[in-house]
């Protein structure tokens, strides 16, 4: 499979972070630029190395869940269906927080590479100032997968908690990603289209 340049990038930095020891990466890709993929090769590559046992995936829709495992065990050959044997699962958040603390001890005994698609819709600080989402990843996922990589095309929120699992810059308030490929350069790389808005004025448009 040809890559496009910034998820051989991206998939380099994320492997060569994790060797070094550093167990998180964020990855900031525009909308459209095939961050499914990147995340379902780099789970490849380190199940090919020997460093994970299993991989967990987490989005915010069952259609996007559904694509996850199609990508995931198509690129690394394994089964994603989260059944006895399986290796590993995709799930939406809503699924997440309902799950109790044994299926959780999978974390303890397992080394687990866990994806979080969209991390802008988890929010957590610390333990109570979280939404549900969030806190279910701050107090079950968090400092306990072997590695996991957080993906986002928006990292902002518009209430006042920050992402979960994000580090936020000083200075800015901004999101530190350790990766960016924003819309420009994807436009630049036709990659996405630049988007064009037309206002349409016609009174005999009914709704």
């Amino acid at each position: 499979m040809k890559l496009r340049r910034w998820q051989s990038e991206a998939i380099s930095q994320a492997y060569s972070q994790y060797s070094s020891g550093i167990n998180h990466f964020m990855c900031l890709a525009t909308p459209g630029a095939g961050k499914t993929i990147m995340a379902a090769l780099l789970a490849k590559r380190l199940f090919d190395a020997g460093m994970i046992d299993m991989v967990m995936c987490f989005s915010p829709a069952i259609v996007v869940a559904n694509d996850f495992q199609k990508e995931l065990e198509a690129q690394t050959g394994k089964r994603l269906g989260g059944q006895l044997g399986d290796d590993g699962c995709s799930l939406t958040y809503q699924a997440m927080i309902s799950l109790d603390t044994s299926f959780w001890q999978i974390l303890e005994n397992h080394r687990v590479f866990v994806i979080f698609d969209e991390i802008h819709h988890c929010a957590a600080m610390e333990e109570g100032n979280s939404n549900s989402w969030g806190e279910t990843i701050y107090r079950y996922i968090s400092g306990k997968s072997a590695y996991s990589l957080a993906l986002t095309g928006t990292p902002w929120r518009s209430d006042n908690i920050p992402i979960v699992l994000a580090d936020y810059c000083r200075e800015s308030g901004r999101v530190h990603c350790d990766y960016r490929y924003g819309l420009g350069q994807a436009i630049t790389d036709n990659v996405c289209r630049e988007p064009s808005i037309i206002a349409i004025d016609n009174s005999s448009i009914q709704v």
